[in-house]
């Protein structure tokens, strides 16, 4: 139960954060939304994952371990197809000038966007993990 709770709170705070980053994930109803898209993709990381990992090993080892990113993002598509209070949006990146060099408006949609956003909430969700594992660390030396 502490880890389903542990897990819930991350990918809630990983939704948040990530949502500030792209701007492209909708909760019609606030916080209550974003619990239950968290409950959700706990549910995945936790139990469906796994089995996906096992009976799809063939094809993560045939791409070495870029499979991953798929199946990380079928738990985005559960939460969409669940949840009808939350959806995905298109990302659009605005034109920028770095250093001189004009970098074009892009635009992505469908799978791209879910692909990116499960990407971003698993580094998010990976580096509050490195934290919390961190402050444990520096508490034992205490």
């Amino acid at each position: 139960m502490k880890k389903i709770l542990k897990f819930t709170l991350l990918f809630s705070f990983a939704l948040v954060t990530q949502n500030q980053f792209w701007q492209n994930l909708q909760f019609n109803h606030g916080v209550e939304t974003i619990i239950k898209v968290a409950v959700i993709y706990t549910i995945f990381e936790l139990f469906l994952k796994p089995i996906l990992k096992l009976l799809l090993l063939p094809i993560n080892l045939l791409t070495l371990g870029f499979f991953r990113l798929v199946i990380n993002t079928v738990g985005l598509y559960l939460a969409v197809f669940v949840l009808a209070d939350f959806t995905v949006n298109n990302i659009n990146l605005a034109s920028q000038t770095i250093y001189g060099l004009v970098l074009p408006q892009i635009q992505f949609s469908g799978f791209p966007v879910f692909l990116i956003n499960s990407f971003s909430i698993n580094i998010i969700v990976g580096f509050f993990k490195f934290i919390l594992k961190s402050n444990k660390v520096i508490q034992k030396w205490k």
